[in-house]
């Protein structure tokens, strides 16, 4: 069949079919990307992951990772304290994150205050050796 042959109809035509092939291929490729979060043995929950080991989508979680850092920066600082813009650039985090780590995690940590001049400040009570070893003991 020719090109100048070709019948509007015939044109239609084909257009579905390229339609209905397309988004055939897009069902195939989600079953697909669903396939490989299901575990190999067939038993429980798994999940796939990429070359490294790690869980697609999962990128940089480490617990407890942002507040060591957040509070050895403030301890740093002193009694002058750091602000979030201050902290942000200290710690390559964006600032929306310190701002959502300080009034979820932060209200929670003993001996962190604001000051009025909107800066954070954190003065750990240092622990004598007499103290340490006797919590450890206990």
């Amino acid at each position: 069949m020719k090109l100048t042959q070709i019948t509007s109809a015939q044109l239609h035509e084909i257009a579905r079919l390229v339609q209905e092939k397309e988004s055939l291929l897009k069902r195939v490729s989600e079953i697909n990307r669903r396939l490989q979060y299901l575990p190999a043995d067939g038993g429980g929950r798994a999940r796939a992951t990429n070359a490294r080991g790690r869980i697609p989508g999962r990128r940089g979680r480490r617990p407890g990772k942002l507040k060591a850092a957040v509070l050895d920066a403030l301890a740093a600082a002193g009694s002058e304290g750091l602000s979030v813009k201050e902290l942000s650039e200290k710690l390559g985090v964006k600032a929306n994150n310190l701002y959502s780590w300080f009034y979820t995690t932060g209200k929670k940590v003993p001996h962190l205050v604001k000051s009025p001049e909107g800066k954070y400040i954190y003065t750990p009570i240092p622990v004598e050796k007499g103290e340490q070893q006797a919590s450890t003991s206990a």
